[in-house]
């Protein structure tokens, strides 16, 4: 009598999940879904233009010395940063510069596409960090969101301290005469105390 070969079923489940990787063409899903997964382990996917998402396999930041940057899915698929508003490849979640409330315009491109920003801390108080040129140097620009929609807004230590007054630990410590350098150390501090605190918020 013939036994079952065992290695089947298991050959089976692995082509389901390989083929549960394949790039769809178009899925359109709420937005702030969209914010929400910067994780490491996340999708690659773009938010083009129209709100709709495009999820695949890969995604590849492409720039060079006469090559206009792009990002590149799939290994085929050419994307131009006018095409798309966000984007999460399998580092980070950026956003394009026309998502930030600022007249500053930025054609840098170390990181991301040019003018987008990238986000380096993610909870009920996002924070997005994007460079661009000062002169001859490339420096930073920070930007806060609070909660998932809000608007993504240029930092001041008046906003900041608006964001986080309901949460005293972080209040206190972003007001107090502690001297951090730069004060993107303190910014981002301020943001892990918010977003990690135990304290109950007034909003």
């Amino acid at each position: 009598m013939k036994t079952p070969i065992p290695f089947i079923p298991a050959l089976l489940c692995a082509l389901i999940s390989l083929n549960s990787c394949v790039t769809s063409n178009s899925v359109t899903q709420p937005k702030n879904d969209v914010e929400n997964a910067n994780d490491l382990n996340s999708s690659c996917y773009v938010v083009m233009s129209d709100g709709s998402i495009r999820n695949y396999s890969t995604l590849k930041l492409v720039t060079g010395l006469f090559v206009t940057p792009h990002l590149l899915a799939d290994n085929k698929v050419t994307i131009d940063a006018k095409e798309i508003t966000a984007y999460q490849d399998n580092r980070r979640y950026a956003v394009s510069q026309k998502m930030l409330t600022t007249k500053k315009t930025s054609y840098v491109a170390l990181e991301t596409l040019p003018g987008f920003a990238v986000r380096v801390v993610k909870g009920k108080l996002n924070v997005y960090a994007r460079k661009y040129y000062n002169g001859n140097i490339s420096v930073a620009e920070y930007f806060l969101q609070y909660g998932e929609d809000g608007e993504i807004v240029a930092y001041s230590t008046k906003v900041l301290s608006e964001m986080v007054k309901d949460n005293q630990k972080a209040s206190d410590y972003f007001n107090s005469k502690i001297k951090v350098s730069p004060i993107s150390k303190k910014i981002l501090a301020t943001a892990d105390i918010y977003n990690n605190s135990e304290l109950v918020s007034n909003k």
